[in-house]
């Protein structure tokens, strides 16, 4: 059905745009966010037909809104938190400016997933009441928002989304094929020790900001540049993966010990390591008469660097 197909679409598009607004969260990239606002503040005054500006413009840091619509009396807050403080702080901050005087309404819109939170609402008794069930939204809030649009809107929406977000789709099948024999090599590993006094949670911030301060610049931009090309073709690859938890997590430490060997070696300089590591994993994956895409392997391994299985960080430096 047509229906389907577009609403497929604007589902594709707009799960595209919320790993995205998480990812560069994670690495400190707000500039990201403010874009986001800008981006729904059109998108939702399509969907509605609501006339929202971007009140940030206006009153630089807003703190309990980022969008308002003053003729119909509804105030957003653009958001990639969910957590309940977040909800709270904003209510906080919309009744201190007393801005129930001019809006009806407050939603806070968080580009990811709501929480099942176990307030049903916020500032009951208080001058303003903030409804957490109806008024906060995630991805699947706005879906079911945007499912209840008539098919002429929703080409409209779709049309929107092709023409604001670049999502760039895997150029050709032999980066998609780079990656899956890459992980398949690397995954045939028996290496199960890892090395003692590593952390294996991720801490993108510490690590590129603290650790490799020195560096953090170009392995934002590697990864940046890199996530645009192969982002899309990695979550492909790493969803029809059959790797069992123990192959995953042998897969993990071998890419631990091995790295963290490598930047030993380099003295330190994650750039020298991670070319060498590039360069012996194209080694151990072989010949191959279509080659290997050399920037799909180096996006993979700066993407294990981000999840702390690629230049672990030690415990005791980093705790």
């Amino acid at each position: 059905m047509k229906r389907a197909a577009i609403f497929d679409g604007i589902t594709n598009y707009l799960s595209y745009l919320t790993t995205n607004v998480k990812t560069r969260s994670s690495l400190n990239l707000l500039d990201f966010n403010v874009h986001s606002e800008m981006f729904f503040r059109d998108f939702l005054n399509i969907i509605f037909d609501y006339d929202l500006i971007n009140i940030n413009i206006i009153r630089k840091n807003a703190r309990a809104i980022d969008l308002g619509d003053t003729i119909n009396k509804i105030a957003i807050q653009v958001t990639s938190t969910n957590e309940i403080a977040k909800i709270k702080h904003t209510h906080k901050g919309f009744v201190a400016d007393n801005l129930q005087t001019v809006y009806d309404r407050l939603i806070i819109l968080i580009i990811g997933e709501k929480k099942d939170y176990r307030e049903s609402s916020i500032g009951n008794g208080t001058a303003f009441e903030l409804s957490v069930d109806d008024d906060v939204w995630g991805l699947t809030e706005l879906l079911t928002q945007i499912g209840n649009l008539g098919v002429s809107k929703l080409e409209v929406c779709l049309k929107f989304l092709e023409e604001n977000l670049a999502v760039f789709k895997p150029r050709e099948a032999n980066e998609v094929l780079t990656l899956v024999r890459l992980i398949e090599v690397l995954s045939q590993t028996d290496e199960e020790t890892p090395i003692t006094g590593m952390r294996n949670d991720p801490d993108p911030d510490g690590k590129i900001n603290d650790r490799f301060a020195d560096h953090a610049a170009f392995l934002r931009k590697q990864y940046i540049d890199l996530h645009e090309l192969y982002g899309v073709a990695l979550s492909e690859v790493n969803k029809q993966s059959e790797l069992s938890h123990v192959r995953v997590r042998k897969l993990q430490i071998y890419l631990s010990n091995w790295s963290d060997r490598l930047l030993t070696q380099h003295r330190g300089d994650p750039r020298a390591a991670m070319d060498v590591l590039v360069a012996e994993m194209i080694q151990k994956m072989g010949k191959s008469d279509q080659g290997y895409d050399e920037s799909a392997i180096r996006y993979y391994v700066i993407d294990q660097l981000i999840a702390c299985n690629v230049f672990p960080n030690k415990i005791v430096q980093y705790a």
